[in-house]
């Protein structure tokens, strides 16, 4: 097939539809453009138009790509990873490290990041960082899509298409609010610690995956949950005395260092895990990508 017509594509246009893969919503994709949606739609169809292809369909009110739409968001994909590549490797002729490097940080990681990112941009001031948060199951997403050079995460699925670095311990233990009846107990059974309300994330938490199985696999369960909609949700629920729960170390490290909260010595906890640096095998890491995890793995 020609691909003639398509070099008459703007790269403007291929970035506004690329945002509209990633946010599946014009809305959301405008907001993230700061454009409006209508300006954001009139991209879309234009790009349509000199496709001779539909790129979006609805399924009931959820955004998604038809096949001409998946062809299109590969090859941008590739793409923009080549011309990042290219103006990478014309800045190391400069003898500049340059560019920008994009990461999908889960949740848990956003307390320890940003202290990373910092050091690394010291070192290399005209390197732009842009991290996204999300939780275990959109990190899963992200890296099924190759949305991001790097993705931190603390559960790595078995797949022999990605590679992963351990780069940092993440340990999760149990908490509960100064004065809790379990405080002063020792050692406390798994069993017992289950008996009183757990606050939990979302069903997309790798934390909570982890924690799930450690208890599912003594034929146990807890006897009341309650889900709230964020780590900083919990924390705030167990300060209140509304239920227990295990979070990794370092996002309640604070919370722990005030007396705000304590950590209880529970059965089959801490849970010692490692925070890993993932990226698809087939993706070939710019400059600046490799620069970074190499800077993790020392640290």
């Amino acid at each position: 097939m020609s691909t003639a017509y398509l070099s008459r594509l703007t790269l403007r246009q291929l970035h506004i539809f690329l945002t509209v893969c990633q946010q599946e919503s014009y809305s959301r994709a405008a907001e993230e453009l700061a454009l409006t949606q209508p300006a954001v739609s009139a991209q879309v169809r234009n790009l349509e138009d000199l496709i001779g292809e539909p790129l979006f369909d609805y399924v009931g009110r959820r955004l998604s790509l038809t096949p001409a739409g998946q062809a299109m968001r590969r090859a941008g994909q590739d793409l923009m990873q080549r011309l990042g590549q290219a103006e990478m490797e014309l800045a190391e002729l400069r003898g500049v490290m340059q560019g920008t490097l994009t990461l999908a940080v889960e949740t848990s990681a956003q307390y320890f990041m940003p202290g990373q990112i910092t050091a690394f941009c010291q070192q290399h001031p005209e390197v732009e960082v842009r991290m996204r948060v999300m939780n275990h199951g959109e990190a899963l997403k992200s890296l099924r899509e190759d949305r991001h050079d790097l993705t931190i995460m603390g559960l790595v699925p078995d797949d022999r298409r990605l590679n992963f670095v351990p780069f940092r311990q993440n340990r999760l233990v149990a908490v509960a609010p100064p004065g809790h009846p379990l405080e002063k107990v020792g050692d406390v059974s798994l069993n017992r610690f289950l008996d009183f309300p757990l606050l939990v994330r979302e069903p997309g938490s790798g934390s909570r995956r982890v924690f799930e199985s450690l208890y599912q696999s003594r034929g146990l369960r807890p006897r009341r949950c309650q889900q709230l909609g964020s780590m900083e949700a919990i924390k705030a629920g167990v300060r209140a005395g509304l239920g227990l729960a295990v979070l990794p170390r370092e996002a309640c490290a604070d919370d722990l260092d005030a007396g705000r909260l304590v950590t209880l010595i529970v059965e089959g906890l801490p849970l010692k895990r490692s925070w890993c640096v993932v990226h698809p095998r087939a993706r070939q890491l710019t400059p600046v990508a490799d620069a970074f995890l190499q800077a993790l793995i020392r640290v």
